[in-house]
């Protein structure tokens, strides 16, 4: 998949303000002389709404795991995780006849689950509890599981745990020179039930195949976990990869050498986070004079874009620029940060653009990053969307009266070089309160036409 990337020209879109009568000049360098251009401003209505965490897909690059306490709302954030692993095809173990036994059964010394931590939020040095629990065998209905808001049963086996700990972000049994140096993997390291070991070491030796195929592996020798706070709040970490290593021992030389396996678990395999639905979004939907984005809890700003305004007598003309900034209010320190960026994406396609194709298409989406000098988000050229929103209107994909209405989404990106490739929702602890356009003070758009001298 391959998805172009889009440069801002935040500078110059910045002219754009609310409530401001200026339009600037955004004029188009002329390469002929019998192409001329013209401009001219819109007003921009905003507001603020939530999506529905049930119906949004859970395709983040990371799996977050934590409780933490909104600063602005009070309420109470819960993130579980739930991952499944690989093996590889090459997988193998050493010859059962090698292999450490008490009796006729195989032993495994330990088994240890490893979440390594790309970020953490809230307090560092807290404590905090996780209980690990194996996951539901039953591959089909993982399958057909959506939203972030799904039933905990229906993952995960909660009658099994099969491992704890508490933990914190900083591990102090790390010397202060490891612990602090901008090169140290933090990671929660899990112990499990060492029978999980033994169990899959006799598996490995009566059904080897079992471990060259991801699928019969999952549904015969190791599920996955599902990983959730017990108890305790202030920290919540995302991570990044997981990993399942499987330590034994083995008989070479005529004396016992400590061996061990590790199964991988990413994004790619099964991993997926659920979210408490927080009490705050029908408070945040009902202010009427600012528009808010705060993540997990799905409240987005939606926009209204005066499509057909635009194109009223420019009918053969064509849009070579369409601008529109949100400008953010300044925030509190203790809150959440802004997300870092949101994408733009018609209505109609909210829930449907993370899981099929159209995230394919330029002309249904537009990313653009946090400005941090500006303390805004800047869409410098929309042009592609609005001629997507009205593609959607002439196929009958869009139909009823929101069919120009654009959702503002935050999303966590992949790219390479000018590409994205991977968009996904964006469910790290983020808050910002946005400039509102409303009747009495509208945000303003500016279109800039490129039209050829009769």
């Amino acid at each position: 998949m391959m998805i172009k990337k889009y440069t801002g020209l935040i500078g110059l879109c910045l002219l754009l303000g609310a409530c401001t009568e200026t339009t600037g000049t955004l004029g188009i360098v002329e390469t002929k002389e019998e192409i001329f251009t013209s401009s001219a401003t819109f007003n921009v209505y905003t507001k603020t709404d939530s999506l529905n965490l049930k119906a949004l897909p859970y395709n983040s690059k990371y799996g977050y795991i934590g409780a933490i306490r909104d600063p602005e709302t009070k309420g109470l954030i819960e993130a579980s995780f739930a991952t499944q692993f690989v093996t590889q095809p090459s997988f193998s173990l050493p010859k059962s006849s090698v292999m450490k036994k008490e009796g006729e059964e195989f032993v495994c010394d330990s088994v240890e689950l490893i979440l390594f931590i790309n970020e953490a939020y809230g307090d560092l040095n807290n404590p905090m509890k996780v209980d690990v629990y194996r996951m539901q065998p039953d591959q089909k209905k993982l399958r057909e599981l959506q939203g972030i808001s799904f039933r905990e049963d229906s993952v995960a086996d909660l009658s099994e745990r099969i491992g704890g700990r508490v933990f914190t972000f900083y591990d102090h049994t790390y010397g202060d020179d490891e612990l602090y140096s901008s090169s140290h993997d933090h990671a929660v390291r899990i112990p499990l039930d060492p029978a999980i070991g033994s169990r899959m070491i006799k598996q490995y030796y009566e059904h080897p195949e079992w471990f060259q195929n991801n699928n019969l592996f999952r549904e015969h020798v190791f599920p996955g976990v599902y990983c959730k706070i017990s108890n305790s709040e202030g920290t919540m970490i995302n991570v990044s990869v997981s990993a399942l290593d499987v330590c034994f021992s083995y008989m070479e030389h005529e004396k016992y050498t400590d061996g061990y396996v590790r199964f991988g678990g990413t994004p790619e395999v099964f991993q997926c986070t659920r979210v408490a639905n927080p009490v705050s979004r029908k408070a945040l939907c009902e202010v009427e004079d600012t528009t808010y984005l705060k993540n997990p809890d799905g409240v987005i700003t939606a926009i209204t874009l005066p499509v057909d305004e635009m194109m009223f007598g420019h009918e053969r003309d064509s849009i070579s620029m369409c601008a529109l900034t949100l400008q953010a209010y300044i925030k509190d320190d203790m809150a959440f940060l802004p997300p870092s960026q949101l994408l733009l994406v018609p209505h109609c396609l909210r829930y449907r653009f993370f899981t099929e194709k159209w995230n394919e298409d330029e002309r249904y989406f537009y990313i653009t990053p946090y400005s941090a000098s500006y303390n805004a988000y800047v869409f410098s050229n929309i042009t592609r969307l609005i001629t997507g929103l009205r593609i959607l209107r002439a196929q009958g994909i869009s139909t009823d009266e929101d069919w120009n209405r654009v959702d503002v989404i935050p999303v966590s990106t992949t790219s390479n070089s000018d590409t994205y490739t991977s968009i996904s929702y964006d469910i790290s602890p983020s808050s910002v309160r946005l400039v509102c356009g409303t009747e009495e003070c509208p945000l303003q758009m500016q279109v800039v036409y490129s039209y050829f001298a009769k």
